[in-house]
């Protein structure tokens, strides 16, 4: 079969211009639907008929305490995972995961809201980072004791895969760098860079009492024409 290929930059540059329109709304602004749908979802309080009243009917997968479900979206790819408590139908975890591609750009945007065990919030800690970054490490542990039970979906690793390492190097980071520790519960969150992920921003907030939110949110340029 016969390929165009541009003999010239400029050739790749009236692709691109051509190509633009068509795909300018892909990976936009507007909330995807899993991203609604969650939104509504709060730990401690939806209880699992109210989730499930909530979910789609498509791409779910169930095991006896958590539920996980997915939707792609013309470029955009987002799952979510909701965690139950084994003595109370009340939501203990929730976990969701988008990632919006565009032409020239790439996001990613992990979301966690947890309980928090009150024991590990009432150690002695140091300071509060030390504090901070005890949750920050549960966080991460809930995020892969959730995920296995479902890494078999190839949608799901591939999704799990880049929060995981997002939530990794966050936390590298943030232990390297105590004096910018205090810009984790600001409302810009810390920053750092990721290798593949680019510039990356994540921050903590506390919901209610032992209820924490772990946010990481990326932004990566790409280059059209090395697409090609």
């Amino acid at each position: 079969m016969y390929k165009f290929k541009p003999k010239s930059t400029l050739g790749y540059v009236l692709i691109f211009l051509i190509l633009l329109p068509c795909i300018a709304g892909c990976g936009g602004k507007k909330p995807l639907p899993l991203e609604e749908t969650f939104s509504r979802i709060e730990v401690g309080r939806s209880n699992a008929t109210d989730v499930l009243n909530l979910l789609p009917e498509k791409e779910v997968l169930h095991t006896e305490s958590s539920v996980s479900v997915y939707n792609s979206k013309g470029f955009s790819r987002e799952i979510g995972i909701i965690t139950f408590n084994q003595k109370y139908p009340v939501v203990e975890r929730v976990v969701y995961i988008q990632r919006r591609s565009r032409l020239v750009s790439e996001k990613i945007y992990l979301f966690i809201q947890l309980a928090v065990p009150v024991e590990l919030l009432e150690q002695p800690y140091e300071t509060d980072m030390r504090k901070h970054a005890a949750i920050l490490r549960y966080s991460q542990e809930a995020l892969i004791n959730d995920a296995r039970p479902f890494l078999e979906d190839q949608k799901t690793e591939s999704l799990i895969g880049l929060a995981r390492t997002a939530l990794g190097v966050g936390i590298l980071e943030f232990d390297k760098r105590p004096r910018e520790a205090y810009t984790l519960t600001q409302k810009a969150g810390f920053e750092f860079e990721h290798g593949t992920l680019g510039t990356c921003h994540m921050a903590l907030r506390q919901n209610m009492e032992n209820i924490y939110s772990v946010g990481i949110r990326s932004h990566t340029m790409v280059d059209p024409l090395t697409q090609w």
